[in-house]
C-alpha cells in the first residue's frame, strides 16, 4: 500500500474541498444543458435550433463570445473579430440563411455531439473523483489496520528472516583478530617503495581531513542543510510522517536556521553524543524481491547529522581511493606483451596514430573508473546518497548492474572469439551488511589513518541499542555487536573501505585484471586462470575479515575450450530473473522463478482494494520489477532475447487473468479487461476505451505502464546479430593489415635503421596471424565492436502523423509542470514511450470523449493523485 502519511491533511482537505465543488459544478452543467436540450427541441425551424445549440455549447465550454445573437444572422461567423483560439465548429451563417438543409442538419449534429462530449468528461470528472475518494478511504483504512494490528502477525518468511538476522547482529560472530587484519593490510599496502608512498599519502589526507573536520565548528548553515535534507530524503530511511516534517521545516528560513543551530551544537560535542537508552525503533520492510530488509527510525535530527558526516567521510574516501587507484601502485589492466613485439610493430606499422588510444583495455580502464570503482560513495554533495534499486535515475544502481551484464556478454563474445576460452566467476557476501564484525571496520579505518576521535564516534555510531516495533511497547532493547546499519552514508564508508582492499588485493593477485564490484556483489571475468588467482584473493580476504560467501549467488561458468577448474567455485551465475547458460552463451529467463513471483504478485493484487492501489501494485511488480529482472536488452543479447523477455510477459499475463478471484476462469482477456471489470462492478462504469487504462493522469487516465511498448521499440533497434557484428570486426581488421602491409611495400618504414633477423636478413612483414596477437591492445575492430555490442537499443519513436498532431494541439498547455512529461502538445519533449501510447489508443479516446483528454484538468483533483503516487508503496506481508 502507498504510506497515508505521504499525504499532508491539509492537501486531504483541499481535495474534499475540490470534490465538492465539482459537483456543484456538475450540477450547474446538469441545468444548463437540460435547458439548451429543451430549448432546441422546442425551436419551431432548424436555423434557431442550430442557434440555441451554438450558443449554449460556446458558454459553457468556456467560449461566449463564438455565441451569436439574433441580430447577427447575416454575418460570416469567420469574419467575426475575436481573436481567441476557439474550439467551436465553423459554422457559416451564409449558408444556414439559404436554406441548405443538409449543412443545417450536419451542424446541428456536430453541436449536439459537441455537448455529448462535455456531458462525457464532467462523467468522467464524476467517476475520477470517485476513484481518488476510494483510495484515500482505504488507505485511511489501512492505516488505521496498521496501528490496531497484532502485533504477531506476519508471513513465516518475516519471522525466518528476522530470527536470521538477529542471530548475526546481536552476536559477536566469528572471531577476527585485529593484529591479523593489520598485518594482513601491511603485506598488502606496503610491499614496495610506490605503494608504500601512495599508500602514505592516502593515510596523510584522511588523518588531516579527519582532523579538520573535528575541529572545523559552525559546520551547517542554510545552504548546507538543504543539500543534507534532499540526500536524507533520497534514502529510504525516513518514515513519510518525517519526511513531511523534514520538508516542512526546509520551507521556512527561519526553522531551517533553527535546525541548522541545533545540529551544529550536537557537531560540536560528538565526544558525547549517544544513542537514546530507549532504543532505537527498528521495523522490517519486505523487498519485491521476497526479502525482508530491518531499517532504524531514528530522532530526524539524528538523521541529519548522521547524513552530513557520512555525505563528508564518504566524498572524502572516494577522493582517496580514486587517487590510489591512478598511482603507480595499481597495476593497469594490460596484455604481457614482449618488447621485441612491439618494436617489430612500431618498425612496420609507423607511429601510432590518434585512434592508437581507441582498445578495449583503455575502455575498461575508464569504464571501471568512471562506473563501478566506489559506485556507492558519492564523488559531491550535489550527488548526494546514492538510490537503491532506482530506475528513475540515468545514473542509478540498477543501469550500473545492467551495463555490468551487458558487459560481461560482451566479453564472452570477443574472448572467445579472440582466445578460445572465457571464464566468470560472480559471488556476494552472506548477509554482508548485518554480519560485517565491528572489529573488521574500524581496523581498517584505523589502518588508513581515521584520527582516534572519529574511530570512539563510529563505534558508539554502529553499537546502537535497538527495538523491534512489531513488539510493541514491551519491546526488548538489545545492542548492536555486529553489522552496519541499513540505508545510511557512514554505512557505505564502513563497507566501501573494507571492500577496497579486497579490489586492490585482486588487483594485485592477477596482475591487474579488474573485480567488478557493486557494493558486496563481485563479478570477475577472464582466463580460467585469472579467475583461480581472483579467487584465492577474494577467499583469503574472507576468512581474515569474518566474512562468509553467499552460496546462493556463488558460481562459476566456463565457455570455450577451457580445462574446468577444481578451485573455482561451483554453481550457477544467476542476475535477477536470469541465469547464463554456458553452452549458449548467453542470459536465458528462469521460468520456474518467474512462476514464484506469479503467484505473489497476484496474492499482492488480491490485497488492493481500490483501483488506484490496483495500479499502483501492478506498474510496481508488472511494469518495473519483471521487467527490469530481465534486465534492459543491448545489443549484445540480440533480439532472442526481447523475444524471450515478450513471451515472459505475455505468459504472466494470461496467467494472472486466467483465473478471477474465485479461482475459475471469468476473466480472460488481459489487465485491462480485468480492470474493466471491476470498475463495472464497483462504479457501474462500462465500455470504457483502452487508452483510458494507459493514458497518463492529467488526461484522466490510469497511467497504467505497459512494458510491451519499449521492448518492441527497442527490438526494431536490433539490425543484425552479435555474431555477425563480430565477423565485421574481424574483416575490418584484415583490411587494415592488407592496407598497412601494402602502404610498407611501398613507402618502407618510418624508421631509418633497416629490422633484421637474428641471421642479419631484413625482417619480412608479419604474418595475418602475427598481426592479430593482442587484440586487447591493438584490435581497432573489436574496439569498436565492444562499443557497440555494449550499447542499449535506442527506442524507435512512432511516426507524428497528421491526425495525432491535430489531436494534440487540441491540449491545453504542457500536460506536467515536472521535468515528466507524457502526452504533450510538445512532440520533442515526449518520449518514444509516450509517442507510441498516444499514437496506439487515439482514435478510440477522441471517438470516446471528442478529444485525447477524457476530462478537463481542472475538473481532477491531481494534487493528490500525484502525492500519493509519489509515496512510497508498502507491500503486503
Amino acid at each position: 500500500m502507498a504510506s497515508i502519511g505521504a499525504l499532508p491533511q491539509t492537501l486531504k482537505s483541499i481535495t474534499a474541498t475540490k470534490i465538492n465543488e465539482l459537483g456543484k459544478q456538475r450540477t450547474l452543467f446538469d441545468k444548463a444543458k437540460t435547458k439548451i436540450r429543451e430549448d432546441a427541441e422546442a425551436a419551431t425551424d432548424l436555423h434557431t435550433r442550430a442557434q440555441i445549440l451554438l450558443n449554449g455549447v460556446s458558454r459553457l465550454k468556456g467560449y461566449p463570445k463564438d455565441a451569436l445573437d439574433k441580430d447577427d444572422m447575416d454575418l460570416d461567423v469567420e469574419s467575426s473579430d475575436d481573436d481567441s483560439e476557439s474550439e467551436m465548429p465553423n459554422l457559416d451563417m451564409g449558408q444556414l440563411r439559404q436554406g441548405d438543409h443538409s449543412n443545417i442538419r450536419r451542424w446541428i449534429g456536430q453541436l449536439e455531439n459537441e455537448l455529448r462530449y462535455l456531458e462525457l468528461k464532467h462523467d468522467h470528472a464524476s467517476f475520477y473523483s470517485k476513484l481518488v475518494t476510494e483510495w484515500l478511504a482505504q488507505l485511511d483504512a489501512q492505516n488505521t489496520s496498521a496501528i490496531n494490528k497484532d502485533s504477531g502477525v506476519g508471513r513465516a518468511e518475516m519471522h525466518d528472516q528476522r530470527a536470521q538476522w538477529e542471530s548475526l547482529v546481536f552476536s559477536t560472530g566469528n572471531h577476527v583478530e585485529e593484529k591479523e587484519i593489520r598485518s594482513y593490510l601491511h603485506d598488502l599496502f606496503k610491499k614496495d617503495k610506490l605503494t608504500k608512498q601512495a599508500f602514505k599519502e592516502m593515510r596523510e589526507s584522511l588523518k588531516k581531513f579527519g582532523n579538520d573536520l573535528a575541529t572545523e565548528g559552525g559546520w551547517l548553515n542554510v545552504e548546507e542543510l538543504e543539500w543534507v535534507s534532499n540526500a536524507l530524503m533520497k534514502t529510504d530511511l525516513l518514515s513519510a510522517e518525517k519526511t513531511a516534517i523534514l520538508k516542512e521545516f526546509m520551507r521556512n528560513k527561519e526553522v531551517t536556521q533553527e535546525v541548522a543551530d541545533v545540529l551544529n551544537m550536537r557537531l560540536s560535542s560528538l565526544d558525547s553524543w549517544g544513542w537514546s537508552k530507549e532504543g532505537i525503533p527498528v521495523e522490517m520492510r519486505r523487498q519485491l524481491n521476497g526479502k525482508y530488509r530491518v531499517f532504524m527510525d531514528e530522532d530526524l535530527l539524528d538523521a541529519l547529522m548522521l547524513q552530513y558526516l557520512g555525505t563528508k567521510w564518504a566524498i572524502k574516501l572516494r577522493e582517496v581511493f580514486t587517487s590510489f587507484l591512478l598511482s603507480h601502485a595499481w597495476t593497469p589492466i594490460q596484455e604481457k606483451i614482449p618488447e621485441e613485439y612491439m618494436e617489430r610493430r612500431k618498425y612496420f606499422y609507423g607511429r601510432p596514430s590518434r585512434s592508437a588510444n581507441q582498445t578495449i583495455n583503455n575502455l575498461r580502464k575508464a569504464t571501471y573508473q568512471k562506473e563501478y570503482f566506489m559506485s556507492q560513495l558519492p564523488e559531491s554533495v550535489d550527488e548526494g546518497a546514492q538510490n537503491y534499486d532506482d530506475n528513475s535515475q540515468v545514473k542509478s544502481a540498477l543501469n550500473t548492474k545492467h551495463s555490468l551484464l551487458h558487459r560481461l556478454i560482451t566479453e564472452s563474445l570477443i574472448q572467445k572469439n579472440a582466445r578460445g576460452e572465457f571464464t566468470a566467476v560472480r559471488s556476494d557476501y552472506k548477509w554482508f551488511g548485518p554480519s560485517l564484525p565491528h572489529t573488521t571496520a574500524l581496523t581498517v579505518l584505523k589502518y588508513f589513518g581515521v584520527p582516534q576521535k572519529w574511530l570512539n564516534f563510529f563505534k558508539v555510531f554502529l553499537e546502537a541499542p535497538l527495538r523491534f516495533v512489531q513488539d510493541g511497547p514491551a519491546a526488548q532493547v538489545q545492542t548492536r555487536k555486529r553489522g552496519i546499519p541499513m540505508s545510511h552514508t557512514l554505512s557505505d564508508c564502513f563497507g566501501e573501505s573494507v571492500l577496497f582492499c579486497m579490489d586492490y588485493a585482486v588487483n594485485q593477485g592477477t596482475n591487474g585484471n579488474i573485480l567488478y564490484r557493486l557494493h558486496d556483489d563481485f563479478w570477475f571475468w577472464g582466463t580460467g586462470k585469472d579467475c583461480e588467482q581472483a579467487w584465492k584473493s577474494m577467499t583469503k580476504f574472507a576468512n581474515l575479515m569474518g566474512l562468509e560467501f553467499n552460496e546462493e549467488k556463488t558460481g562459476t561458468v566456463q565457455m570455450g575450450k577451457v580445462q574446468k577448474s577444481q578451485i573455482l567455485p561451483v554453481g550457477e551465475i544467476r542476475w535477477g530473473f536470469l541465469v547464463l547458460d554456458a553452452e549458449q552463451g548467453k542470459f536465458v529467463i528462469d521460468q520456474k522463478q518467474v512462476d514464484q513471483h506469479v503467484e505473489e504478485l497476484y496474492r499482492q493484487l488480491s490485497s488492493c482494494k481500490s483501483i488506484f492501489e490496483w495500479v499502483q501494485a501492478w506498474n510496481g511488480y508488472f511494469g518495473r520489477f519483471f521487467a527490469n529482472n530481465f534486465a534492459k536488452p543491448a545489443l549484445c543479447f540480440g533480439r532472442d532475447h526481447i523475444d524471450m523477455a515478450i513471451a515472459t510477459l505475455s505468459r504472466i499475463e494470461a496467467a494472472l487473468f486466467g483465473k478471477s478471484s474465485h479461482g475459475d476462469a471469468e476473466q480472460k482477456g488481459g489487465v485491462t479487461n480485468y480492470l474493466r471489470g471491476l470498475i463495472a462492478e464497483r462504479f457501474n462504469i462500462h465500455d470504457l476505451p483502452e487508452g483510458f487504462f494507459y493514458y497518463p493522469v492529467e488526461l484522466g487516465g490510469l497511467e497504467l505502464l505497459n512494458p510491451f511498448v519499449n521492448l518492441l521499440s527497442m527490438r526494431e533497434s536490433i539490425k543484425q546479430t552479435p555474431q555477425r557484428r563480430l565477423q565485421k570486426a574481424i574483416l575490418a581488421d584484415e583490411i587494415r593489415y592488407y592496407e598497412a602491409k601494402e602502404r610498407f611495400e611501398k613507402q618502407g618504414s618510418d624508421f631509418p635503421t633497416t629490422l633484421r633477423a637474428s641471421n642479419d636478413q631484413p625482417l619480412s612483414f608479419p604474418s595475418l596471424k602475427e598481426h592479430n596477437k593482442y587484440p586487447e591492445t591493438f584490435s581497432l575492430g573489436y574496439y569498436s565492436a565492444y562499443c557497440d555490442l555494449i550499447q542499449i537499443p535506442k527506442e524507435k519513436s512512432v511516426a507524428n502523423t497528421g491526425d495525432l498532431r491535430k489531436n494534440m494541439s487540441g491540449l491545453k498547455g504542457p500536460t506536467s509542470t515536472t521535468s515528466k512529461r507524457t502526452i504533450d502538445p510538445e512532440w520533442t519533449v515526449m518520449t518514444p514511450y509516450w509517442r507510441w501510447v498516444a499514437e496506439l489508443y487515439q482514435d478510440e479516446m477522441v471517438h470516446t470523449y471528442g478529444s485525447l483528454a477524457a476530462v478537463n484538468r481542472e475538473f481532477m483533483p491531481l494534487g493528490v493523485v500525484k502525492t500519493l503516487k509519489e509515496g512510497r508503496f508498502r507491500w503486503q506481508g
